[in-house]
């Protein structure tokens, strides 16, 4: 399917629809409004309920001349365009799957709720450096320990931080917590009581070394580099690509131009088994009274839990 990034482009402002795929199950349609706003349409059977409305996308629902209904998406701040794409193509390829169920349209909202958090961003819609340097962290993990274990589906299942779970990936059989740190850090920062909460679960913690540097320099990329590498990866499966976006979408991740200025090297991995001893506060062994619980833990610390492989 040619990218929805690559339709737009040729389409005329006010000037009708065209149909996205003549083989899919739901009537989508992408199209351009007179005033040249992008707009996803979907045709259905009857009305629907529009949830409350975010300041990046319109939705609208409306009854056309032949009884049938129109739900459109129309994007309002054009700055995300580049997303919107993705959204519609996710959209889309989401109701792929929904061919047998009787209200395909409300599906289709219940899916973009999902990416309503990056959607209702600021204006520049950029991470700051810390966040930029974490999310690092946890593609520089997905990269080179989840996928080779567990293959691209699953190994972007369990990657659940971007949801708001208390560790980065939970996995069957595993749990790994990831933090980036700087060449001369001798602190790990550990946010709650219950980050370093096994569960009765092997449990890891994962630090992944990051020094900065400069665009040419030998084995340097910055964030937007690692993400198109992935999504290259990704093309031969819609699943794990449509996975893919949406953990992007969660962790606040939208390309600008301004995260090719932070260049970076990778330093490598250490990793620490938690276990019974490990030096951590845990949620099931603080008074009654405590409530958000933040602390610093010493590397130095942790030597005799070092996974040495």
């Amino acid at each position: 399917m040619i990218p929805f990034e690559s339709r737009w482009e040729t389409l005329e402002p006010g000037r009708g629809f065209l149909r996205v795929d003549e083989e899919h199950p739901l009537d989508f349609y992408l199209g351009l409004d007179v005033s040249g706003e992008r707009v996803l349409l979907l045709v259905m059977e009857g009305d629907i309920d529009i949830p409350a409305q975010t300041q990046a996308i319109e939705m609208f629902c409306r009854q056309r001349h032949d009884g049938r209904w129109a739900l459109m998406f129309r994007l309002i701040r054009p700055e995300l365009g580049r997303i919107f794409s993705h959204l519609c193509e996710d959209l889309v390829e989401f109701g792929r799957k929904l061919s047998k169920e009787s209200k395909p349209a409300k599906a289709i909202i219940a899916r973009f709720s999902r990416w309503q958090r990056l959607l209702e961003r600021s204006h520049s819609g950029l991470l700051d450096e810390s966040a930029i340097r974490g999310l690092i962290g946890e593609l520089m993990f997905l990269v080179h320990l989840a996928l080779p274990v567990y293959g691209k589906v699953p190994a972007l299942e369990g990657w659940v931080g971007p949801l708001d779970a208390e560790q980065d990936f939970r996995y069957p059989d595993s749990i790994f917590e990831v933090k980036t740190l700087r060449p001369s850090a001798l602190i790990v920062k550990i946010s709650s009581a219950e980050q370093l909460e096994d569960a009765g679960c092997p449990f890891q913690l994962v630090t992944v070394t990051l020094n900065s540097s400069e665009r040419g320099d030998v084995g340097s990329f910055c964030l937007p580099d690692i993400v198109n590498d992935l999504r290259k990866r990704f093309d031969d499966d819609l699943l794990a690509g449509s996975l893919f976006e949406e953990r992007l979408i969660s962790a606040g991740y939208l390309f600008h131009e301004g995260y090719q200025n932070h260049i970076y090297n990778f330093g490598g991995f250490r990793r620490f088994s938690v276990r019974e001893g490990f030096p951590r506060i845990v949620r099931s062994s603080l008074p009654a009274g405590i409530g958000k619980v933040t602390y610093d833990l010493e590397l130095a610390a942790c030597l005799m839990f070092e996974v040495i492989e």
